[in-house]
């Protein structure tokens, strides 16, 4: 499965270094950021797996402070700066690891490497639900998709049990790592479960077809992404 990454860069220079990065076919990039509130925004919305952030002035790196403030969701931020100096400041401020420009394609290698690593040794795969005064922790890859309901959420599971949280999906949404996608304003599914997109219909098939969502037109970015990702 791809996986994802966004270019922060006030200056544009990283994208003058990355050519290299290009050969990585089962990356993705999808999206590059110019500005504070564009940054934030393409963050929370599109959860890339990996950043590369050359911060700046214009784009200070303790806006990673503020993206935990709105989710529990962090993509593996690999910070870029011309001054070697700089990496303390980057990794002070949550950075997963440092790249000294003119970036080298070893260096890249290297960062991947460490994101890989990172990947594998991970073992949190659980969302808490809560519903009437029960907590419910329910494996990631049990859920099949989620569907707000005013201002809750029901959870549905690949078993065909329904589990409602007093939460909205907003929420529910920031606490789901990348392989989960907002394709409505009603649903979010997971990525892993998706087997068929009919663009002309608008509807997303879950769990060898057997399920139909709706996506809509707000979301259509989000449904490239997927095809992007699946294909």
């Amino acid at each position: 499965m791809l996986k994802t990454y966004i270019i922060v860069d006030y200056l544009a220079t990283i994208d003058e270094n990355l050519n290299d990065f290009q050969s990585f076919e089962e990356y993705l990039c999808v999206g590059y950021c110019k500005d504070y509130e564009t940054t934030l925004n393409t963050i929370l919305i599109k959860k890339p797996d990996i950043l590369f952030f050359h911060f700046s002035n214009e784009i200070p790196i303790s806006l990673l402070y503020e993206l935990k403030e709105f989710t529990e969701y962090l993509p593996y931020v690999i910070g870029v700066h011309e001054e070697e100096k700089m990496a303390y400041s980057a990794l002070k401020h949550n950075a997963s690891d440092f790249i000294l420009l003119p970036i080298q394609e070893i260096e890249i290698r290297k960062s991947l490497y460490k994101f890989y690593m990172q990947q594998q040794k991970k073992t949190s795969t659980k969302l808490c639900v809560r519903s009437n005064g029960d907590y419910h922790f329910i494996s990631l890859d049990d859920i099949l998709y989620l569907k707000a309901d005013n201002n809750t959420t029901d959870i549905h599971l690949i078993t065909g049990k329904v589990i409602s949280g007093f939460k909205t999906l907003k929420y529910y949404e920031s606490q789901l790592p990348s392989s989960f996608f907002r394709i409505h304003n009603s649903y979010v599914v997971n990525l892993d479960y998706v087997t068929r997109i009919n663009l002309g219909k608008s509807d997303c098939y879950l769990l060898d077809n057997t399920i139909k969502i709706p996506f809509s037109r707000t979301y259509k970015e989000q449904i490239d992404l997927i095809i992007k990702r699946l294909g």
